[in-house]
């Protein structure tokens, strides 16, 4: 998406979308598309939506996680925070 007057009252006049929808696979990493690939540095805007069929003690603190959900989930939110990404869940 591009505003030449900029996006939302921001000076920012791209902003990129992305919707993902994550399969689970049986081998590293272990889902469809890495999270190096969602979540890349960009110097405008980037909102990433989707179903990521991970499970995370953030999103659901009641559920009970097995190892494997964990680090996998883990490894998504890791690089998302890393590169200051927002959750909204």
């Amino acid at each position: 998406m591009f505003s030449p007057e900029g996006i939302f009252g921001s000076p920012h006049r791209s902003l990129r979308v992305t919707s993902v929808y994550l399969l689970c696979t049986s081998s590293p990493p272990y889902c469809s598309i890495p999270p190096e690939w969602l979540f890349s540095f960009l110097s405008y805007p980037h909102l990433v939506l989707g179903d990521f069929n991970l499970h995370d003690p953030l999103a659901d603190p009641c559920r009970s996680l097995s190892e494997r959900e964990f680090t996998i989930s883990a490894c998504y939110l890791d690089v998302a925070f890393d590169v200051r990404y927002h959750l909204l869940m």
